[in-house]
């Protein structure tokens, strides 16, 4: 009899790049939208936050994908999977990328200069966002 379950216990990011299996990419990418949404948990960064109140969208181009940030006043009230037509802020890249990025093997300078990350809205509003999202 074989055991399917060790199967289950590698970790899923192992096929982070595999662009065949989009839905492994995209497994992975709500773990780090977390990671981004506990640092304004923190008092330190609220109070660096405090007064910022903005929609921030995440649009995965590669699995079709769209989340949403609703940070109030420095904290972050929800992230869940929606679309908004104009938000006050919109990061498109792709889960590879966006990974890359959180985990620190790519450079977002670079991403974004290379076309792999597009950004819209304030750049102050985006200056301000760079340490919670890098």
């Amino acid at each position: 009899m074989h055991d399917h379950s060790r199967e289950n216990v590698r970790p899923s990011h192992v096929s982070i790049n595999n662009s065949a299996k989009p839905t492994n990419a995209m497994a992975d990418v709500v773990p780090y939208l977390e990671q981004i949404r506990a640092k304004f948990d923190d008092p330190m960064m609220q109070e660096k936050m405090k007064g910022f109140t903005k929609t921030l969208q995440f649009v995965f181009s590669d699995t079709g994908k769209t989340y949403l940030m609703n940070i109030q006043d420095g904290k972050c009230q929800t992230v869940k999977e929606e679309k908004l037509e104009k938000p006050d802020i919109q990061v498109t890249w792709s889960s590879d990328t966006f990974v890359g990025i959180q985990e620190k093997k790519v450079n977002a300078t670079t991403a974004f200069m290379s076309g792999k990350l597009k950004v819209k809205g304030s750049m102050d509003d985006l200056m301000k966002l760079q340490k919670v999202l890098m």
